[in-house]
């Protein structure tokens, strides 16, 4: 054979196959890379869309002094769904963000996957926590702690607040000596300001540790009482629990762990929610949610409702 006939004679088939191994491997890390980076990119875009949200409600609470009640997941009206004699929440097992109360666009209320964002508060006379007084902040004035005074007393009689079908005792309320300050229908008027916040909000649990009873009693967490005045929840990649654009509950894939579970829409007011470090690897500790959580002191001050000194 001719030095010009080997020259041309071409890849043998075993060239051919080292070279289309070689070649898959590289597409498969570049397409892992690249799945990777839009995960990323989109809980960035979904961190964003979150912050959006969480300021368009401290807005809302600055003008109206209270939070709105949640949109029905299953429609599209965008509107809270609201009592508004009671100040009832009246779609709270199946909330989203109501994103025309707020003057949001409906893109602006669905995170990265094209989901709507759950959104959980307190509604009206609710006692999430058992035993405790979780009066609701969708009611009028809910949220107005202008009337607090930073210079008063809890008195040591008592009285008893409606708190649903039962009745609860509540401490009575004194603003320096003089006569009680403190309504039974009006938590503004308590004073000092401890008593407006103690034992009211959403317990929210940090961590994984997957809860034996995720409807059990739950103690309000700080242990002093500031709980969150609302759950934002961005049902993640696996989309389980969220409500789609079209109104439709998204099955996850992969499937939701216990802990995801507890933050699933369509379902009642929960005892606590869960927050925690994302874990991508499928199983038991899987956790995709990316969860805004305020404290009930942190939106009063930020809508500049907070106590005055008097």
């Amino acid at each position: 054979m001719t030095e010009s006939r080997r020259k041309s004679r071409g890849f043998s088939l075993v060239e051919i196959a080292i070279v289309l191994a070689i070649l898959g491997f590289v597409l498969t890390i570049g397409l892992k890379s690249t799945g990777a980076y839009l995960s990323a990119e989109r809980r960035q875009t979904t961190v964003a869309r979150l912050a959006g949200i969480d300021a368009a409600l401290v807005n809302y609470v600055a003008v109206q002094r209270r939070l709105p009640c949640p949109a029905d997941g299953t429609l599209a009206t965008g509107l809270e769904a609201r009592t508004a004699a009671t100040g009832v929440c009246t779609a709270m097992a199946t909330g989203v963000v109501p994103w025309v109360t707020l003057g949001l666009s409906e893109g602006e209320a669905l995170d990265a996957w094209n989901n709507r964002i759950t959104y959980r508060t307190v509604s009206a006379v609710v006692a999430v926590i058992p035993g405790g007084t979780n009066n609701g902040f969708t009611s009028d004035q809910a949220l107005d702690m202008t009337n607090c005074d930073t210079a008063g007393a809890v008195g040591t009689t008592t009285e008893l607040r409606a708190l649903g079908p039962s009745l609860q005792p509540v401490n009575t309320c004194v603003a320096n000596g003089a006569p009680p300050g403190c309504s039974s229908v009006n938590l503004t008027l308590c004073t000092p300001p401890l008593n407006f916040v103690i034992n009211r909000g959403l317990a929210v649990r940090d961590g994984l540790v997957p809860p034996a009873v995720p409807n059990g009693a739950e103690v309000m967490s700080p242990a002093n009482g500031t709980g969150a005045a609302y759950v934002l929840i961005s049902h993640g990649e696996n989309r389980g629990g969220a409500y789609s654009r079209a109104g439709a509950i998204q099955t996850g894939s992969p499937v939701n762990s216990a802990l995801e579970e507890i933050n699933n829409n369509n379902q009642a007011i929960q005892a606590f929610y869960m927050d925690a470090p994302q874990v991508d690897p499928d199983g038991v500790n899987h956790f995709d949610d990316i969860v805004v959580r305020p404290t009930l002191t942190s939106v009063i001050t930020r809508a500049q409702l907070g106590p005055r000194v008097h």
